[in-house]
Formats: structure tokens, C-alpha cells, sequence
């Protein structure tokens, strides 16, 4: 029975996480010195063997889905990050939309607000059915 309130609490847990983050558009330029620690997700115009992506079956495809790098720069007309262990570059002519992780403030606030409120009403709904029912 403890079972699935644990991984109720997982799920839940795992489905809140996200509203802590936001994505903003970044601007890329030719030697214009772009650089970041933070995810940067990143589309492609045509799928090419930029955007390769391997399957857990081990068969490979070309992808229009946006691709997440980690340690992004821009190195002459060329974006360069790291995915699955390697550096790979992209052409900046290549990029229809280039987007930046970050953590979002108010996003977080009004997570931890809301937490808040569902406890305090559960805790005041099961004080007044244990109460009320003795």
C-alpha cells in the first residue's frame, strides 16, 4: 500500500519540476561571442545529420524535433554544444529557433504558494472528516 504513494509522490514531483524553468529565445550571430553553462534547445530549418537522432532500438532517423545542448557557444558561424558526450556543431544558418533554460522566479513562487494552499485544504478537509465523524 506504501508503494503506490511513493511513486504518486514521484510522478508528482517529476511533473512539477519543469514550472521551475522557462525557456527564452536567444539571438544568434556570426562572432557575436554567445556563450552559456545553461540547456539551450535548438531547431533545426531541415532535418540533417545535425539533427540525427538514434532511437533506443538502436536505428537512427533524421528528426525535426528541437535539440537540447549543454555548454553552448558560438564559434565563428557555428553553434557548438555538447550532446550525448560530444561537442557537435550546427551552422548558425541552420537554426530557425535557438532557446535558452532558465529558472524562473515567479514560476517557482506560485508553485510553492499553490503546494502550500492544497496541504493547508487537505489537512482542514481530513481534520473535518476525522472531527466531525467521531
Amino acid at each position: 500500500m506504501r508503494t503506490p504513494r511513493i511513486a504518486a509522490r514521484r510522478l508528482a514531483l517529476l511533473l512539477l519540476l519543469p514550472a521551475c524553468h522557462t525557456w527564452r529565445p536567444v539571438e544568434l550571430a556570426p562572432n557575436k561571442g554567445f556563450e552559456t553553462d545553461n540547456p539551450v534547445r535548438v531547431e533545426t530549418k531541415a532535418p540533417s545529420t545535425d539533427s540525427l537522432v538514434v532511437s533506443g532500438n538502436h536505428s537512427a532517423g533524421k528528426s525535426l524535433r528541437p535539440v537540447v545542448f549543454h555548454g553552448v557557444s558560438v564559434v565563428g558561424d557555428s553553434l557548438v554544444g555538447v550532446r550525448s558526450g560530444s561537442a557537435q556543431p550546427v551552422a548558425i544558418a541552420d537554426v530557425r529557433r535557438a532557446e535558452e533554460r532558465l529558472f524562473s522566479g515567479g514560476r517557482t513562487t506560485l508553485l510553492a504558494v499553490g503546494v502550500v494552499i492544497l496541504g493547508v485544504i487537505g489537512f482542514i478537509s481530513i481534520a473535518l472528516a476525522t472531527w466531525g465523524g467521531g
